[in-house]
């Protein structure tokens, strides 16, 4: 049994390394289709389909070119999950502390949605990097930059942004993806909760298929309320427009529907990514929890 006065860290360090494992889980499932979704977001004259896309990808790329961006893709989302369940444990345990409650679970539908948008502001940063040299790696074979001499791989593109374009340019898109974060995680973390409420009576109970059926809605939650932000963000990291010329330039060219475009394999990935990733998520806390802070 761990000693009170360290459980809080034990407890910050649980919930970190289910992030690790939850990011994990979430790209290898679902990495073909965020390939598909960047590229319809920055080219959309070019690629028109989910499906025609992955078929034009496969053929001109092969299957390294479904996967362009997966290292850092998975430094992303490692990154990404990792600061945000330790963010939303952390600022669960500060709202428990305010309002009185004695569990995550006693906290109203609200609060744990609120507790959600912050702990996506905190992934942000973690995120905005990783974020741009993957899209960097996904559109480089449209953009004609690899064949400029522009490296092909994660860490020699992250090198070059800092070096040729400024270390500050590694932050590009950052606003996009703060609003992106805070309003997505507002919904991803409370669309998990409100159907766990609803699948599961005990508010305790682990169930593999209902914990990625709640995943599953509270990712699909997230992307369907937050996508417009994705599109500018991508918008913004590819080329060389602020947020607002991004968004004045989506919607004189295609209008509203512009603002979705890519939405398909977004959603496509986002159900079963979320799912695999709470799963990951729960089992690993689970299993912390028996090993380290209740043994016995």
């Amino acid at each position: 049994m761990i000693d009170e006065k360290y459980r809080w860290v034990a407890e910050s360090f649980r919930d970190l390394l289910a992030g690790v494992f939850g990011g994990l889980a979430a790209v290898y499932t679902t990495q073909p289709l965020d390939t598909t979704k960047v590229k319809m977001q920055t080219f959309p004259n070019e690629y028109h389909s989910v499906f025609a896309t992955l078929s034009k990808t496969f053929k001109q790329e092969g299957i390294r070119g479904l996967y362009a961006g997966s290292i850092p893709a998975v430094l992303a989302n490692v990154g990404e999950s990792a600061t945000a369940f330790l963010a939303y444990g952390r600022i669960s345990s500060g709202d428990q502390y305010m309002t009185g409650s004695k569990t995550h679970q006693e906290l109203s539908l609200l609060s744990q949605a609120a507790c959600g948008a912050g702990s996506g502001a905190c992934a942000s940063f973690v995120l905005t990097p990783t974020e741009l040299v993957k899209c960097r790696l996904q559109t480089q074979y449209i953009t004609g930059k690899a064949a400029a001499g522009v490296p092909t791989k994660p860490f020699a593109m992250f090198m070059h942004i800092a070096t040729k374009e400024g270390p500050m340019q590694l932050m590009k898109g950052w606003t996009p993806t703060l609003l992106r974060e805070t309003w997505g995680y507002f919904y991803f973390f409370g669309g998990y909760e409100a159907a766990k409420k609803v699948l599961m009576t005990d508010p305790d109970e682990i169930s593999l298929w209902k914990t990625a059926v709640s995943g599953g809605i509270g990712g699909s939650m997230c992307w369907g309320f937050a996508y417009p932000l994705d599109i500018v963000k991508s918008q913004v990291q590819v080329g060389t427009l602020s947020p607002l010329q991004a968004m004045r330039g989506i919607y004189s060219e295609f209008g509203i529907k512009g603002f979705f475009r890519g939405i398909t394999p977004c959603l496509m990935r986002a159900f079963p990514g979320c799912g695999a990733l709470f799963v990951a998520v729960d089992y690993t806390k689970l299993a912390f929890n028996q090993v380290v802070l209740d043994p016995y």
